[in-house]
């Protein structure tokens, strides 16, 4: 499991890589240093044996070492892919010469939609298509539901669970702007009337508003919320999270959605 898996690999980082908490300055500095080993190399060998490294092979040393490193660093698996192909990338964009205007599109379309994963810790997950039905399943069809997706990203679940129930009151917070903007004009495009999506962060939305909270974040800020849940929900109330668990408690329930697929868990306040 991928919590198990992280707090593995933190566990094996050195004592002054952790100190460096933000994980965006572990990236920039893992590709430096990896960057500075492939130019030391190269300049040692050619001026020591006079063999020409070619440079292909010094940009997949760089992208092997900075993956390395980024395992090494106790870096999640997407800052990892990052990290591989990050070296690749500025070489493609370079040998074919993209226009400024284009790169400058790319770069505001990316920061949009991941930007807000430096401040939150929080990539975009976007969750199977078999997840509604297993909310579904889980929570009764004349139920008086208040529901909370916390990182409603696309919209995609809540557009699932308001055509289904229309009787819900179905909400979603979303911090990343592209995403928020999509969500908001399908929503209405599309006619949902019990719909409400937010901009801003989970942290400024009262849990006690909602008798089922549901939440596919990251396995670092689980405890996090989960703090935030017992402080704010109801007894009788559900908190569901998809994939990651909350250390150290046991969960009410595991729901298989689909073979291959994360698990749903639940956990009855």
């Amino acid at each position: 499991m991928e919590l198990a898996s992280s707090n593995s690999r933190e566990s094996h980082v050195p004592p002054e890589i952790r100190k460096i908490n933000s994980p965006a300055l572990r990236a920039l500095l893992i590709q430096v240093a990896s960057l500075l080993f492939c130019v030391v190399l190269a300049y040692t060998s050619r001026h020591l044996s006079g063999y020409v490294i070619p440079f292909f092979a010094l940009l997949a040393l760089q992208s092997l070492l900075s993956l390395s490193l980024a395992y090494i660093c106790g870096l999640d698996w997407w800052w990892r892919v990052i990290e591989f192909f990050f070296p690749i990338a500025v070489v493609f964009a370079l040998y074919f010469r993209f226009p400024p205007t284009i790169s400058l599109l790319l770069f505001f379309a990316l920061f949009l939609i991941f930007g807000s994963t430096f401040r939150t810790r929080v990539p975009y997950y976007p969750s199977e298509a078999t997840l509604p039905a297993a909310i579904l399943e889980l929570l009764p069809d004349g139920k008086n539901v208040e529901f909370l997706d916390v990182g409603s990203g696309f919209g995609g679940l809540l557009f699932d669970l308001s055509k289904a129930r229309p009787q819900w009151s179905v909400s979603g917070v979303e911090i990343a702007m592209f995403p928020w903007l999509v969500s908001v004009a399908l929503g209405k495009l599309l006619g949902y009337k019990n719909i409400k999506i937010s901009l801003g962060k989970y942290e400024d939305i009262h849990f006690s508003k909602f008798n089922v909270v549901f939440s596919y974040l990251s396995p670092v800020v689980m405890s996090e919320i989960w703090t935030k849940v017992q402080n704010e929900m109801s007894p009788g109330t559900l908190f569901l999270s998809y994939e990651f668990c909350i250390p150290d408690v046991p969960a009410f329930a595991e729901i298989q959605t689909a073979e291959n697929a994360p698990m749903l868990y639940v956990w009855k306040i």
